[in-house]
C-alpha cells in the first residue's frame, strides 16, 4: 500500500509548507473555478466499476483451469506469475467506494452527492461492489488486511483478518447494502448495470449464494450460517439468462474487450487439450459429444478440426483452437461474472448438503440447459446432451459445471479448487516443469511489498495460513 503512504506524505508536506506562511492570506488565488472541489461520487463509482471488466477478462485463472493454453510463449501456462499485487483492488476500487460512501454521509457534501442519485442507494451499491471486492480478493490471497485496511495514517499496520471473518463481514455487508435500498433515483455513473437497482438486488443475493456454497465444505451443517446464507440469497438471485450479470465493454480502443486487444497484438492463447478433449468426448474432432465446444472455439486454421493445444508447451497456433470469435473479434463482447446455471448447479449442490428442498437432478439439468441456452445450443441438440449425461454424482455436477464456466476464470479457478478439496475436481495436466509452485496454484502470493510494508501482520498470516506460496490451500479448500 505504498501509494497511500506517498500520498499521505504529499499531503503532510503541502501542510507544512502552508502553515509556515500563516500570516499570509493567498485568498481564492490557488482556486481553478474550472475545476470541481469535491469529488463526483458518479465518477467515482464508474471508475471503480471499470475493474470489474479488467477482472472478468484475467487470462491467469483461465489458463489455471486449462481452458486456455499458450503459444509461443508459455511461461504463463507454467506459472511465471508468483506474487501478484492487490494495490489496483484497495488503491483504485476500495477507496473509491469507501469514499462515495464518505461522501454520502457528511453533512458538508451529501447535498452534492444527492445530484448523482439517492444516497442510500448510492451506498447500497458501493457496499454490494465492496463485498464483491473483498470476496474476490480473499478467494485468491486467502488472510487479508479487512478490518482495519484503508484507515490510511490511523493504522499503518492493518491486521490480517482470517478468511472466515472476510467472508462473515462481506455476508453483513450484503445485509446492510439490501436493508437501505430505496424507491429513490439510481446511482449515476453506474456501467455495470445501468443504475438498475433490481438488478443490484440480484447481483448481491446471487454474490449471497455463490459465496455460501465456497464455504461449504467447513461450513457444512444445514442449520450452521453458510446454509443460513444461501437460503437468504436464493430466492432473490438471477432466476434466467436474461439476468446473467456482466460487464459491458465499449467499441472505443480505451474501454474495448481486452481479449481482442490482445488478438489484435498477437495470437498467443488456443484452447487447452485438457478441455477440448473433454469436450469432444465421444464425438470426433469435427463434430464433438459437447455441442458447446461448436460455440467456445474455433476449428483450427490449418486442420480445420477441433484440436487444443498443448497445456504446459508452446505450440504453434495456427495448429490449434481459438476462442470463439465472438469473443476474440468483438470489441464489444461482454464479461461475464455470474450466470443463470452457476445458480441451477448450487441448487443441485444445496439439495446434497440438506441446504435446500428439489430434485438434485432436475436442478442438475436446468443447469446444463441453461449452459446450452447461454451460447445459443440448438434446442436438440442440448436435449439430446442432456439426455446422455443423466445426474448421477457430485462428480457429474463438478465436470459440467466446469464447463459451463468457460471463460470466467476465477469463479472457475474457486470452484476447481473447492471441488479439489472434496475429491470431485474434473481431471487437469499436472506440468513436469513449473516455474513455481508445484501444482496447480491454490492461491497467489502475496505482492512482494507485503513483508517490508508490514512484517509483523504478514508474518502473522504465514504462520496462520500457511506458506506464501502458490501451494497453500486456502480455509474453505481444507
Amino acid at each position: 500500500m505504498k501509494k497511500f503512504f506517498k500520498i499521505g506524505f504529499i499531503i503532510t508536506t503541502t501542510i507544512i509548507s502552508f502553515t509556515s506562511c500563516n500570516d499570509v492570506d493567498f485568498g481564492d488565488i490557488n482556486n481553478d473555478p474550472t475545476k470541481a472541489t469535491i469529488a463526483s461520487t458518479a465518477a467515482l463509482l464508474t471508475e471503480a466499476e471499470k475493474y470489474f471488466g479488467t477482472y472478468a477478462t484475467d487470462t491467469a485463472p483461465n489458463l489455471y483451469v486449462q481452458y486456455l493454453a499458450n503459444g509461443d510463449y508459455n511461461d504463463q501456462s507454467r506459472y511465471l506469475g508468483l506474487n501478484f499485487s492487490y494495490n489496483d483492488e484497495y488503491a483504485d476500487v476500495l477507496v473509491n467506494l469507501n469514499k462515495i460512501i464518505e461522501l454520502c454521509n457528511d453533512p458538508l457534501t451529501k447535498v452534492d452527492a444527492a445530484t448523482n442519485g439517492s444516497l442510500n442507494n448510492q451506498k447500497a451499491v458501493s457496499k454490494i461492489m465492496r463485498a464483491f471486492m473483498y470476496w474476490s480478493m480473499t478467494d485468491r490471497w486467502g488472510m487479508l488486511p479487512y478490518t482495519e485496511s484503508l484507515k490510511e495514517t490511523e493504522n499503518k499496520f492493518p491486521k490480517y483478518d482470517t478468511q472466515e471473518d472476510i467472508y462473515k463481514g462481506c455476508f453483513a455487508e450484503i445485509d446492510d447494502a439490501l436493508a437501505i435500498i430505496d424507491s429513490g433515483n439510481a446511482p449515476k455513473g453506474d456501467i455495470l448495470l445501468g443504475g438498475s437497482m433490481d438488478r443490484w438486488k440480484k447481483f448481491a443475493n446471487t454474490l449471497r449464494v455463490v459465496m455460501a456454497l465456497r464455504i461449504s465444505k467447513q461450513v457444512s451443517s444445514p442449520t450452521g450460517y453458510a446454509a443460513v446464507e444461501f437460503n437468504k440469497g436464493i430466492t432473490g438471485a438471477i432466476t434466467s439468462n436474461a439476468d446473467n450479470i456482466y460487464y459491458t465493454f465499449l467499441s472505443d480502443d480505451s474501454n474495448d474487450n481486452p481479449w481482442q486487444d490482445r488478438f489484435e497484438s498477437r495470437k498467443d492463447y488456443v484452447l487447452a487439450n485438457t478441455f477440448v478433449n473433454s469436450l469432444i468426448g465421444s464425438g470426433t474432432s469435427t463434430t464433438p459429444e459437447d455441442p458447446r465446444l461448436e460455440k467456445y472455439g474455433e476449428k483450427s486454421s490449418n486442420t480445420l478440426v477441433y484440436a487444443g493445444g498443448i497445456y504446459g508447451a508452446k505450440n504453434n497456433t495456427a495448429d490449434f483452437s481459438f476462442i470463439t470469435s465472438n469473443i476474440i473479434n468483438e470489441s464489444t463482447a461482454p464479461a461475464m461474472l455470474f450466470v443463470y446455471s452457476q445458480i441451477e448447479f448450487a441448487k443441485a449442490e444445496a439439495v446434497l448438503l440438506g441446504w435446500y428442498t428439489g430434485n438434485t437432478s432436475t436442478f442438475y439439468n436446468k443447469a446444463i440447459q441453461a449452459s446450452m441456452d447461454q451460447w445459443d445450443v440448438n434446442i436438440t441438440d442440448a436435449a439430446t446432451y442432456i439426455s446422455n449425461h443423466p445426474y448421477t454424482s457430485l462428480n457429474d455436477i463438478a465436470n459440467q459445471k466446469q464447463v459451463a464456466l468457460f471463460m470466467q476464470g476465477y469463479e472457475a479457478w474457486a470452484e476447481w479448487r473447492r471441488y479439489k478439496a472434496l475429491g470431485v475436481a474434473p481431471a487437469l495436466t499436472i506440468i513436469s516443469n513449473p516455474i513455481n509452485g508445484t501444482g496447480i496454484p491454490q492461491r497467489h502470493a502475496y505482492p512482494g511489498s507485503a513483508p517490508t510494508l508490514n512484517l509483523d501482520e504478514y508474518n502473522n498470516a504465514v504462520s496462520i495460513q500457511g506458506a506464501d506460496d502458490l501451494d497453500t490451500v486456502l480455509w474453505w479448500a481444507k
